[in-house]
């Protein structure tokens, strides 16, 4: 055998070998995999079950406005079909995503309050597969006020992931952090023997302890005055910009949050992340800019860590994304919006409340800024910024409509966004159009129509920070 047909096949072993290494070590990344979900109705309970490809810890708890189940595990892989939901059921809907690295989450969406009965694991028997079996009750509002706040089961992550957990208040441990793996199923002792159709067994309880507040912090405006903040949850290494402006790009929704639901079938918090990575890819191309996207896959990400992100990069811009949605299938076009104490409309300010609940829909309700923003919000330096995100959302205005992209009748609008309230960095958040109509929803969902949004957006930006530096000449 010749050396170049020796050499060949031992390049071609070491690449398969490669191969097969890599799909085995993504298999084993994502080893957890939810394959169905059944509901049954039975006289004192609602019980669903999930059949999972392993054992695996798990933890469940109920949120109230919206009343929610909650189920979180290591980070799964969802094959269920069709779930069959009885009628009677107190279950709306059944949804479910990434929640942080190497969480997932599933959200039990409901009619009613509802408080859980018991939450435990069956292993395989029988010719069934390995089970997560949650048994929970309809309740009055009176009844889930009492008894709410209470955590099934356990969740072990990583402490940094820990440390950013989004979740619950609930404390949680490190599996993985000494080895530098990525957080997976840990199988579990084995249960007492259990039948899936069996009465629960004593209810296993615990109660979280409350939440710690993040550390109060003062920052100090570019006039000097004294601003209230929250310390960002991991402050990002000064960057070195060589002359280049740097922008947030922040594609909304992710994760357990899918946002809205195109006319289509598709997902706003896809087109998004399409959009900002394609935005980004333009921007940085004309090399006049540096591009941060707030989350580059599809995760979950609260609100306040999207304006954290930005002021730890010191943004000069920042960028938030989406898409909407409304009863009126019929109504299409894009919008800006920019932070005001009062919305412009009452079509803005219902649309500033939804996005506003983003944050709830993973368990996390954060009203408790209101009364930090109220406050940035009189501030001199605050109107600064404010006042420089009108003139950036007029200019994009400008630019979208003289390229031909449908846009409303009033494109510049105003309301009170959580995502907007950076004190420092001039902020507009985008609706590229609405998801509930048809065409624009396949519009949106097309590389084209996107990027000429993207033409039309870089066209503003170079245009406002040119009026920018003309005023700063003067």
């Amino acid at each position: 055998m010749s050396n170049r047909v020796t050499a060949f096949i031992r390049h071609s072993l070491c690449a398969l070998i490669v191969l097969l290494g890599l799909g085995w070590a993504s298999a084993q990344a994502m080893a957890l995999t939810v394959r169905d979900v059944r509901i049954g109705m039975h006289p004192d309970k609602t019980r669903m079950v999930f059949e999972l490809s392993e054992m695996s810890q798990f933890r469940a708890f109920v949120l109230a406005d919206p009343w929610r189940l909650v189920i979180d595990m290591p980070e799964f892989s969802w094959q269920a079909g069709r779930i069959s939901n009885p009628v009677q059921s107190a279950v709306s809907t059944v949804r479910q995503g990434p929640l942080q690295d190497g969480i997932s989450r599933i959200v039990v969406d409901l009619k009613a309050p509802v408080l859980i009965n018991d939450a435990f694991l069956l292993r395989a028997n029988d010719g069934r597969p390995n089970r997560l079996v949650v048994d929970f009750k309809k309740v009055s509002a009176a009844e889930f006020e009492k008894s709410k706040g209470k955590t099934f089961g356990i969740l072990k992550v990583d402490d940094d992931h820990a440390a950013q957990s989004a979740v619950t208040s609930k404390p949680v441990t490190t599996t993985a952090a000494a080895t530098g793996t990525t957080p997976r199923a840990v199988p579990l002792p084995p249960p007492s023997p259990r039948r899936e159709n069996a009465a629960p067994a004593q209810v296993r309880q615990q109660a979280p302890p409350a939440p710690q507040p993040a550390p109060e912090i003062q920052q100090v405006s570019a006039a000097g005055i004294a601003l209230p903040g929250r310390k960002p949850v991991a402050a990002a290494p000064p960057v070195t910009r060589k002359g280049k402006r740097l922008i947030v790009i922040d594609p909304g929704h992710g994760g357990v949050d899918p946002g809205a639901i195109g006319a289509n079938g598709v997902f706003e918090k896809h087109v998004t992340l399409s959009m900002g990575k394609e935005l980004k890819d333009l921007l940085e191309r004309t090399g006049r800019y540096e591009v941060k996207l707030t989350r580059g896959k599809d995760k979950y990400l609260r609100l306040y860590q999207r304006v954290q992100i930005a002021r730890a990069a010191d943004a000069d811009l920042f960028i938030s994304l989406h898409a909407d949605s409304i009863g009126k299938s019929n109504v299409r076009g894009a919008s800006i919006y920019t932070l005001s104490e009062k919305a412009s409309d009452e079509q803005t300010a219902k649309l500033a409340d939804r996005e506003n609940k983003a944050d709830i829909i993973a368990g996390t309700d954060l009203s408790h800024e209101d009364e930090q923003v109220a406050n940035i919000l009189i501030d001199l330096a605050m109107r600064d910024t404010m006042n420089q995100s009108k003139f950036f959302a007029n200019t994009l205005v400008d630019n979208l409509g003289d390229d031909g992209i449908k846009i409303l009748e009033k494109p510049h609008r105003y309301a009170g966004f959580a995502v907007l309230k950076a004190p420092d960095i001039p902020s507009v958040l985008i609706e590229m159009g609405f998801m509930s109509n048809k065409s624009e929803a396949q519009m949106l969902s097309s590389p084209d129509y996107r990027q000429k949004i993207a033409r039309a957006l870089v066209a503003g930006i170079d245009a406002y920070f040119e009026k920018v530096d003309r005023n700063n000449r003067i």
